[in-house]
């Protein structure tokens, strides 16, 4: 990894092989079913937990991004701090149940749940 700004190498990353996105997955689909037995209250509060530890860590997250992207410390800041926003927003977030009908017959509830790993390529 290279210092856009300085051309210095700053760390080696290796490149994940296909066993290595393989175990990534394997791990989060064994981790999936607990998580999605956790109560909402106990997701929102990790989401804070996770706010937190991101602003306790903003110093050192923005050497590391200033250095990696060769952006400036005040964008550093900025992008760091809207990862811990969001955070706290999504904690804030209910998912409540929409009661579509309930007769004699028959009853529909919606209801938001987890649905599992997902994947993403992302820059």
């Amino acid at each position: 990894m290279v210092n856009p700004a300085t051309g210095e190498e700053i760390a080696r990353v290796p490149d994940a092989s296909k066993a290595d996105l393989d175990a990534a997955i394997a791990a989060a689909r064994a981790a999936f079913p607990a998580w999605a037995a956790t109560p909402i209250a106990d997701r929102k509060a990790k989401a804070l937990e996770l706010a937190g530890a991101i602003f306790g860590q903003v110093e050192e997250l923005k050497r590391i991004l200033t250095a990696e992207q060769g952006m400036s410390h005040i964008d550093a800041e900025f992008e760091i701090g809207g990862a811990a926003e969001w955070l706290q927003g999504v904690s804030a977030l209910d998912l409540p149940e929409a009661v579509n009908e309930n007769s004699d017959k028959r009853i529909s509830i919606t209801r938001h749940v987890p649905l599992g790993v997902v994947g993403a390529i992302a820059p």
